[in-house]
């Protein structure tokens, strides 16, 4: 049996690896079969196999992909865990050119038998101009 903590723990590793990955197989190493994806491009998908697809399409453009979490706030509660980041992405494109990216994520977790699985992620880019990546508490 595992502590709340060592839970969160567990799935914000994830959520870091997630970011750091630079493949659709290790992108997706942690989701559940039959995962909901909704991703930043007008794209939204049932099952990990469009997902990797997706990933690896993408990530073929990519000379380099840099993600820093800039937020993050986790939540546990039983076999249920929830982890929102807010993430500054730099890309530096095969063709030399570079882009900037502000996105919100919220990854929805799972315990299962064999741990953690991600069951639905939920990731947006801010419309209507920059963004600061600041979030209002008050």
């Amino acid at each position: 049996m595992t502590t709340t903590e060592q839970d969160k723990e567990a799935i914000i590793a994830i959520v870091r690896e997630m970011a750091a990955s630079m493949t659709g197989a290790q992108s997706t190493r942690h989701w559940a079969s039959d995962v909901l994806w909704f991703d930043i491009p007008p794209f939204a998908s049932r099952g990990v196999a469009p997902a990797r697809k997706l990933f690896d399409d993408t990530f073929a453009n990519f000379e380099s992909c840099n993600v820093e979490i800039l937020e993050l706030d986790a939540k546990v509660n039983g076999d249920m865990g929830i982890v929102c980041t807010v993430q500054s992405t730099n890309i530096a494109l095969k063709n030399g050119s570079t882009k900037h990216v502000m996105a919100r994520q919220t990854d929805c977790f799972e315990r299962h038998e064999n741990g953690w699985e991600l069951i639905h992620q939920h990731a947006s880019v801010p419309a209507g101009g920059e963004w600061d990546g600041k979030i209002t508490t008050v």
